[in-house]
């Protein structure tokens, strides 16, 4: 059975960063770093989505030990791909993730940014179909579904990403499958059993109201606990 095949490996939980100041930024940063092995930064540049967040200064003056995935969610990618390739080995930039939508030669981007030793991935948003993605699945590192409409963090899942998720094993079994949006208790699991391998949490882990605890800090931990403990006993694809 496929489950049987699947990897006794875990399904991983990655915080994810929207701010809009460089405060903010650090505030979460800091929080969470000590307890996860990647964070993804979300960079909206106010065309591709309406919010404004921070860029390659804020992040390059930060320097950490964890893996960044930069995702980007801006209109014209190539002005923004390369600040971050030349700040990868200073801000430990492993995975770059560009809009499917706004590639205006995504094979082209895959090749520049492997070149760097840098993962390379495509979104795509809500919207856009799977068969979009048909000429550059077996290219990119990564796939990330976008289960949310970008740019803002705390809005619903939408549930046609389960949908979607299916769609790409069959286009390529082995894809590594991320999804970003609306992730919490429940809607983790979900995407976790049809076959996620990565799922990334904003405003549950960052700003949840549900969770007391002492510190921001010590919350922010607990978020992400409550995370994995949901998805902990199913089995990657």
């Amino acid at each position: 059975s496929k489950r049987s095949r699947r990897k006794s490996v875990k399904i991983e939980i990655i915080p994810a960063i929207l701010s809009k100041t460089s405060a903010d930024y650090h505030k979460k940063f800091k929080a969470v770093e000590p307890f996860t092995e990647w964070i993804q930064v979300d960079i909206v540049d106010n065309k591709f989505a309406r919010n404004l967040t921070v860029g390659p200064k804020e992040v390059a003056a930060f320097r950490t030990l964890k893996k960044l995935e930069i995702q980007l969610m801006v209109d014209f990618i190539e002005d923004w791909v390369d600040p971050f390739v030349e700040i990868a080995p200073k801000a430990n930039i492993k995975r770059i993730i560009v809009p499917y939508e706004t590639a205006r030669d995504p094979i082209g981007i895959v090749n520049h940014v492997r070149r760097h030793g840098i993962q390379i991935g495509f979104s795509i948003n809500p919207d856009t179909p799977t068969s979009r993605l048909q000429h550059v699945v077996d290219k990119a590192d990564i796939i990330l579904l976008l289960s949310v409409y970008p740019g803002f963090s705390g809005q619903h899942f939408v549930h046609g990403v389960l949908k979607k998720i299916d769609e790409l094993r069959q286009m390529r079994p082995d894809v590594v499958i991320e999804v970003d949006g609306g992730v919490e208790p429940g809607t983790a699991r979900k995407c976790a059993e049809v076959g996620a391998n990565i799922l990334a949490a904003g405003s549950f882990i960052f700003e949840n109201d549900t969770i007391k605890a002492e510190t921001y800090q010590e919350k922010v931990k607990r978020a992400l606990e409550t995370l994995k403990k949901d998805v902990e006993d199913v089995l990657p694809a």
